[in-house]
């Protein structure tokens, strides 16, 4: 009966997960990546004018516009979504550049009529003359398509490549299953409480099947690993089982506690995407390591039915006695790593260039290359000028004209692309077309050209539009990210320290899991590598992972009984299979972001596994060597207390 009742609550669990996946939908506008700053400005622009975003066409034909051209122009200007169509003329004779203004939804969309104006477009244009398109709105929406696309192909690659691991790893079809299944659960459960809350797919959320995923892994691995040992001593699937569940429970409830605690530290971001993925990846992996106590314990005793082999992983004697003999050395070698990453972290350098997100022969990145090629740009920005006390409106375009000659001058803007607006405030707005250029040159760009605009009689004039939110946006990401992992490391820290009921093993547990993120940002800083979307996440997103292995580490520490020789090396005995199996596994996991179309995918795997091998390193040769430094030889129960008097 209570198998039946488990059974029941699992399949009722997976029908309304499926019942609300279905009904998740795409934030094609990216509109969660908007932070609440950038709407200040876009706020003002909505109120005095409008916020609609732009299009830019390109049309090159013959040498002189023929009558169907025209005619063609006119009905795009009649179209219900067209709100403003300028016109300007290209930079070669036969070219045609119209900047387009498209309406939004009454909820804020503008996918669906961008897509509807340029269906149209392509449909009717003049057969002698070729159409490019491009503006950051339709890049916004290409990246989003794509980015969704790419996870949907992606999840499925890395689970099936973690079940052949483990099939290969375990030779018996019920590990994979048992490994898998509660990772897949937590993940189907997100999904389908993103459904439900009506909350759309955007490019952060996007990484939570595979967070889930590898995260929900990692633990199983650890309660396959003690179910293996508890079979080889009791023999009995039944007895084992048990015994794993009763020895895996303080652990587990660190691994969730210790994660959620890293996923929440996102809640300081000020994007929308970013603090929504921090809880909701602390529910998903809540919901996975619950289900993996719940499920891993029981399926195994009910199905698994050939008793393993006593396996060959007690020989970690010479090894800890290596590590203490050098245990200085590889402390001193550590912190000579980290100085020296510390030194090259100065500064870090943050950009993002939307297109480049695209693979390189996207049609949607072609045409916007075509486009800057020709005309020097293709993304448009404003810049909202306040008014002047007692100043005409005719006096104010001129001023405003003036002004946008002067900053024309610059390279990076290349011309205006349509007269100047006043609203009926006295509000003056200017459509400028800029070059091409990553976040952190056009964030400076535009700081300058707000002070330029101050010098010259406007003190409170605002740069603002898509191509401003993405710049600004993506620095105060990373920034955010780099406060958030503050807030997460000293959380890790109390966590384990209450958890162990140690500061000195709370510290200790800390030091390998933040190692890798130093040595990364350090090497980066070293190539010059700028910081991206990708890479700020990755932080926050792999201490989740990598502080599963660091706490059954040092759980297998506390529960061993003798000198400190000998708890280290039954610790060794322990844990050192379950951590290399888990980084293979997902190491094999992570590589499959290679087959990825987009650079973001393959960069996030990238910086994954470095993150795991380190973390690996650092988990069975420096926490070992730690240990003997910060603990007296002859300790025993004092700061070590077996977790079984707990």
């Amino acid at each position: 009966m209570r198998d039946a009742a488990r059974l029941l609550g699992f399949a009722a669990v997976l029908v309304l997960a499926m019942v609300g996946r279905s009904r998740l939908a795409v934030d094609v506008e990216n509109l969660a990546m908007k932070s609440e700053t950038s709407n200040v400005a876009q706020a003002l622009r909505a109120a005095e004018f409008n916020t609609d975003p732009h299009v830019l066409f390109l049309i090159t034909g013959a040498a002189e516009p023929s009558a169907s051209l025209e005619d063609w122009v006119e009905q795009l200007r009649a179209l219900p979504e067209v709100t403003d169509l300028q016109r300007a003329p290209g930079p070669k004779p036969g070219q045609i550049c119209l900047n387009i203004g498209v309406e939004r939804t009454p909820d804020g969309r503008y996918a669906a009529p961008i897509e509807t104006l340029t269906t149209y477009a392509r449909a009717t244009q003049p057969s002698d003359f070729t159409l490019s398109i491009a503006g950051i709105a339709p890049v916004e929406i290409a990246i989003s398509r794509a980015m969704n696309h790419e996870q949907r192909r992606i999840l499925p690659l890395i689970a099936g490549a973690l079940a052949l691991v483990l099939l290969g790893l375990y030779r018996n079809l019920l590990f994979p299953l048992v490994a898998l299944f509660a990772p897949l659960v937590g993940v189907l459960v997100v999904e389908g409480l993103q459904g439900f809350l009506g909350l759309s797919v955007d490019p952060i959320s996007a990484l939570l099947g595979p967070t889930l995923l590898t995260i929900g892994v990692a633990a199983s691995v650890h309660v396959l690993e003690r179910y293996r040992d508890q079979l080889a001593i009791s023999g009995s699937p039944m007895a084992a089982s048990q015994a794993t569940a009763r020895a895996m429970r303080l652990p587990l409830a660190l691994t969730v506690a210790t994660t959620v605690a890293g996923f929440m530290g996102l809640s300081t971001s000020p994007i929308p995407a970013v603090r929504r993925f921090g809880w909701l990846a602390a529910i998903g992996i809540t919901v996975a390591v619950a289900t993996t106590w719940l499920s891993a314990p029981w399926m195994l005793a009910r199905f698994h039915r050939r008793p393993s082999r006593t396996r060959s992983w007690r020989h970690m004697g010479a090894l800890a006695g290596r590590l203490r003999r050098a245990r200085i050395g590889i402390v001193g070698l550590t912190v000579g790593c980290v100085a020296l990453a510390f030194g090259f972290m100065h500064n870090p350098q943050v950009d993002s260039n939307p297109l480049h997100i695209l693979k390189a022969n996207d049609p949607t990145r072609l045409e916007a290359e075509r486009i800057a090629d020709e005309l020097g740009g293709s993304d448009v920005f404003e810049l909202i000028l306040p008014p002047r006390a007692g100043a005409l409106p005719a006096l104010t375009k001129l001023q405003a004209l003036a002004l946008a000659q002067q900053l024309c001058a610059r390279p990076a803007i290349i011309q205006l692309t349509e007269a100047p607006k006043v609203s009926t405030h006295g509000y003056t707005l200017l459509t400028l077309l800029l070059g091409p250029g990553g976040s952190a040159d056009r964030e400076a760009l535009f700081h300058d050209l707000e002070v330029e605009c101050a010098a010259a009689g406007w003190p409170d004039a605002q740069a603002t539009g898509l191509a401003v939110n993405i710049a600004r946006d993506s620095n105060r990401l990373v920034s955010a990210q780099f406060q958030g992992l503050g807030i997460t490391v000293l959380a890790l820290f109390l966590v384990m320290a209450v958890g162990f009921r140690s500061l000195r093993l709370g510290l200790l547990g800390l030091i390998p899991n933040v190692l890798p993120l130093v040595l990364i940002q350090g090497w980066r800083g070293a190539h010059g590598t700028p910081m991206s979307v990708a890479s700020s996440m990755i932080g926050v997103v792999m201490l989740g992972l990598v502080v599963d292995d660091t706490i059954h580490w040092l759980h297998a520490l506390r529960q061993a009984e003798g000198n400190l020789f000998e708890r280290v090396t039954a610790a060794l005995n322990t844990a050192t299979r379950p951590i290399l199996f888990t980084t293979l596994v997902l190491t094999v996991g992570f590589a499959m972001t290679a087959f990825g179309e987009l650079w973001a995918t393959r960069e996030f795997g990238n910086l994954a596994i470095a993150t795991l091998w380190i973390a690996l390193v650092a988990d069975l040769l420096l926490l070992p060597a730690l240990v003997f430094v910060l603990f007296k030889a002859d300790e025993r129960l004092t700061a070590l207390q077996p977790a079984a008097a707990l």
